[in-house]
């Protein structure tokens, strides 16, 4: 048990890291998204419903008339601000394609802001299923490999350690490899629920993919069966009613109302216009749901036989799509306050310290070897652990100093994390085991540190501006910036402190030998 432990933790120990570190990142992708699009105005004052529909649709019917879909972005704490997307059809004429289109509105004069090409918090939290720069499907199975490798190591360390709660309150310091096995066991043991329930929901949610040859068996071949099959399976209860609105009444602004004085307690997140230039286009009303692990209800308002219908969606049909729902929202959090979602970083932190725990006891137990495979072990395990977070930061550098009206400018920021991911890598092999880890922590906590300085010299966006213009989101983003920096600084501290002790002590044991 301790051998499959080990070595199923360490197989795809790296690729777990990665996975847990942008993971975690992705809990607060929204913030991540306002921070990487500085121009977009935020609103710091309540406005209308009404108004904000009313600005909103004289921009859509200007720049989106062709369109099959619109929708309306109403403000909320994690999306302080107004936008507006739409659905362009493809043109044959033109050689365009499909293809969604997105821009932010100023609160007070409805104007549309354009904000600078970015990959943007989405893209970064994608990254840890889908890897990038390989085909998807592989993305995915290599992922769910990893996976259920991941879960392999959970169960059997629960196993071997038969007093993993009691020791969880022991922590013996300078103790060498000791204290790296009670540091592995506090940030395994402290967030255990979360890593068991992320680890199976994930192994879950890519199903899809890593079981595709039973649903190619058991359903038929091809993605119009698999997708024939996913809606079915996923299929929504629906509840439906008619209402006294008259058919030639109906539109986003008569939904809104009637949506209003159905849910008078609730906070409305979207509007949305599907189908549209059909015989039969849906007015939608998103509102934030209040309850439960649900993030949204939704209202949908069409004209069936010329008269007005509501449909609510109720739940899904079957249990097992409820099952998968549940774990759906519990892996991805979508349903957290800010305080749960806190919470979910810093588990989500835990678990990557855990992996990263695990990395570096496995290098410690068989240092004395002292072979080139071990210390490249070691080297490649600190260009992982700090160069992986050093990268995130080169990807926020890069959203500030790429020029705005670069081509690919969002297909180059996720390069630059990329580039200065091998840069580190290569960085770490040419140096010492104990030179490299001390060096890049430095360099992390350099990169953190100045992240809101290049913030404030490229922006307008200053702490101090974004206090007086109360742009939290902004604020709260630089100051997690320092905060990273300051536990980097810290780590480098320590470690240095540490090394220069062990050389004191290597030193005067040779003194003593010689004498």
């Amino acid at each position: 048990m301790n051998w499959l432990h080990t070595w199923s933790g360490f197989a795809f120990a790296w690729l777990l890291f990665f996975i847990f570190v942008t993971g975690t990142v992705g809990y607060f992708e929204n913030e991540i998204d306002r921070w990487m699009k500085p121009e977009i105005a935020i609103v710091n004052e309540p406005i209308d419903d009404l108004t904000i529909l009313n600005v909103a649709q004289q921009q859509l019917t200007a720049n989106a008339q062709d369109a099959t879909q619109w929708y309306i972005s109403y403000p909320s704490t994690r999306d302080p601000y107004i936008d507006i997307s739409w659905l362009q059809p493809a043109n044959k004429e033109t050689g365009s394609s499909r293809q969604w289109h997105e821009k932010n509105l100023a609160p007070n004069t409805g104007e549309l802001i354009t904000t600078r090409e970015t990959s943007g918090g989405e893209t970064l939290y994608r990254l840890h299923y889908n890897l990038h720069y390989v085909p998807v499907v592989v993305g995915y199975l290599v992922t769910s490999l990893a996976t259920m490798l991941m879960l392999i190591g959970l169960v059997t360390g629960v196993i071997i350690h038969k007093k993993i709660f009691i020791e969880f309150f022991t922590f013996r310091a300078n103790k060498g490899l000791r204290s790296w096995l009670d540091i592995h066991n506090i940030f395994s043991v402290l967030p255990l629920p979360f890593h068991l329930m992320i680890t199976y929901s994930g192994l879950i949610l890519l199903m899809g993919v890593s079981f595709a040859p039973v649903v190619d068996a058991t359903y038929g071949e091809g993605q119009k069966m698999h997708r024939q099959l996913y809606d079915e399976t996923q299929a929504e209860n629906t509840k439906t009613q008619f209402i006294a609105l008259p058919a030639e009444n109906l539109s986003l602004e008569a939904a809104l109302i009637d949506a209003k004085s159905r849910f008078k307690d609730q906070a409305v997140s979207y509007l949305g216009l599907i189908d549209r230039n059909s015989e039969q286009p849906g007015f939608e009303v998103w509102f934030d749901a209040q309850e439960g692990i649900e993030f949204a209800t939704l209202i949908t308002y069409r004209v069936v036989e010329n008269k007005v219908q509501i449909e609510q969606a109720t739940g899904k049909k079957y249990s097992a799509a409820e099952v998968y729902d549940v774990l759906e929202h519990l892996h991805e959090g979508t349903f957290a306050d800010i305080y749960l979602r806190w919470l979910y970083f810093l588990s989500g932190l835990l678990g990557a310290g855990m992996i990263a725990t695990g990395m570096i006891i496995w290098v410690q137990k068989r240092k004395k070897q002292q072979t080139r495979f071990i210390n490249v072990i070691d080297k490649l395990n600190a260009s992982v652990v700090v160069g992986l977070p050093i990268a995130i930061a080169a990807y926020f550098w890069a959203n500030r100093l790429l020029p705005v009206q670069m081509a690919s400018r969002a297909q180059w920021e996720m390069h630059s994390l990329f580039i200065v991911f091998a840069l580190c890598c290569c960085f770490c092999l040419v140096r010492a085991p104990e030179k490299a880890w001390q060096n890049m922590l430095w360099l992390a906590a350099a990169a953190y540190a100045l992240i809101p300085l290049v913030n404030m010299l490229t922006t307008k966006h200053s702490m101090l501006a974004s206090l007086q213009s109360s742009d939290w989101l902004m604020l709260g983003f630089d100051l997690s910036m320092l905060t990273f920096a300051g536990c980097f600084a810290f780590a480098a501290v320590v470690l240095q402190k540490r090394s220069v002790i062990t050389s004191s002590n290597s030193h005067i044991k040779q003194t003593v030998k010689g004498i």
